[in-house]
């Protein structure tokens, strides 16, 4: 039989209609955490050829659907992503049926990938669950995986969200004797993981030499403006992603790592702004690295000039510190998002219009400002082709279809931020539907703003 898993998001829609986040805790949702898993997982299908059926990205199909969905198209496996609630002990813990010889080798390969490759991670074993539906009512070999607890495993979980994803593909390929190259490798064999906070590198050029701690790379971003990453030391999803911002405007490759070629082109560009801070009366040393030392001399800058002293180097300070007009990016370029979010879930390359992708960041910047802190925004539908439109249950005028809408949310969603978000994409031109119950706004070109559910 020709593999195809289903992959299904934990939680999500309930079978009453409801949204159900999971447990939760930190601002971070099981729900949230379980769909940026799947993600990986998905990429390593993806990347692969592989055929699967999942309830990504919408989560819009309740535990009895996707069993029923698997079971009808003749799925060869089955898995569930969780995490255990706040008190759970630490560590990954699948969960499988009574007797199930599949789902109990399919437990031990997916646990086996993910002790090899994720740093600190914690093993709880396997354990029998009769009483649970998804792994008792599968055709086919089935296992809640239980990723760890949302309270003690938060930070590795949150910060390797994609690895944890691979992992579990790599798994479930190895159980099912799939051949496949692994992201980034040229061959199926495993490799070890580097540890979270200590990002990869290539070889292909020297710089300065300087070992750049991940909390150098945060000042980085925040200084030359590619986002704005916590300065807190730890290496994630934000952090690579506004690098990935950086590398785009380097025109090197884009692959969210860094490695020599990367650091000497951001050695390069705040040596050049150290050098002109000192001539402006500024001073800070000119030595190339980003840092705290750097950032208080951009804002002793702002300061000075009665710019906004927030340390980064914008339209505005730009300008001021370089005595000219900085060419404007935030109507052009997306600081925050990269193209493939907004594009066809199935693979088909089908995209929304560029004005769309320009308010959609305009919304995250005023988003951010309103709450005086960083606000990053999930783009789970984007532009919907004919098929993944039928797929996800969507209106047979949908505005997806046109590339004219999609559908966004924050970590940590509540009632009151679906009001928020929907009042700042209405601020910059946006029409809106708001979805109460699944905690996410709809945004479009065209004007509209009323209540879902």
């Amino acid at each position: 039989m020709a593999f195809k898993p289903y992959i299904a998001i934990g939680h999500g829609l309930s079978t009453d209609g409801s949204w159900d986040t999971g447990c939760t805790y930190g601002g971070y949702t099981e729900a949230a955490l379980a769909k940026e898993v799947v993600a990986g997982i998905l990429e390593v299908f993806d990347s692969n050829n592989k055929n699967y059926l999942t309830d990504y990205p919408d989560n819009n199909k309740n535990m009895i659907r996707c069993v029923e969905e698997a079971n009808r198209n003749g799925c060869t496996h089955y898995i569930s992503v969780h995490l255990d609630y706040d008190q759970a002990p630490s560590g990954i813990f699948p969960l499988v049926y009574p007797g199930s010889t599949g789902g109990v080798g399919m437990a031990e390969a997916i646990r086996a990938s993910m002790k090899l490759r994720i740093p600190n991670l914690n093993d709880r074993g396997n354990a029998n669950r009769p009483d649970l539906y998804e792994v008792r009512a599968t055709n086919m070999p089935a296992v809640i995986m239980e990723i760890g607890s949302i309270k003690a495993d938060l930070d590795l979980i949150r910060n390797n969200t994609r690895l944890f994803g691979h992992s579990i593909a790599y798994g479930l390929l190895d159980f099912a004797g799939e051949s496949y190259n692994a992201i980034g490798e040229t061959s199926s064999t495993p490799v070890n993981s580097v540890p979270a906070g200590t990002p990869q590198a290539d070889n292909t050029i020297t710089n300065s030499g300087f070992n750049w701690g991940v909390d150098n790379i945060q000042y980085l971003l925040n200084i030359c403006n590619y986002g704005a990453p916590t300065i807190d030391g730890i290496w994630g999803s934000e952090t690579k992603s506004c690098l990935i911002n950086a590398q785009r405007q380097y025109n090197i490759t884009v692959d969210g790592i860094w490695g020599p070629v990367t650091q000497a082109h951001a050695e390069q560009q705040i040596r050049q702004y150290q050098t002109r801070l000192c001539e402006v009366g500024s001073p800070c040393d000119i030595d190339g690295i980003a840092g705290y030392g750097t950032m208080g001399s951009v804002k002793d800058f702002q300061a000075k000039n009665g710019l906004e002293v927030d340390g980064i180097v914008g339209e505005k300070t730009y300008a001021k510190l370089f005595n000219t007009q900085a060419t404007p990016t935030t109507e052009t370029t997306l600081v925050n998002f990269t193209e493939d979010e907004f594009k066809c879930a199935c693979g088909c390359g089908g995209d929304v219009k560029p004005e769309l992708k320009v308010k959609v960041q305009k919304l995250r910047n005023l988003l951010s400002e309103r709450a005086k802190k960083d606000m990053p925004l999930v783009i789970t539908s984007g532009y919907r082709c004919k098929t993944q439109n039928n797929r996800v249950g969507g209106v047979p005028d949908s505005l997806h279809m046109s590339g004219d809408a999609c559908d966004l949310y924050t970590p940590g969603m509540s009632r009151a931020m679906v009001d928020e978000i929907a009042y700042c994409a209405q601020q910059v031109g946006l029409g809106t539907l708001k979805y109460y119950s699944n905690l996410f706004v709809h945004v479009q070109l065209y004007p509209a703003d009323r209540v879902m559910n």
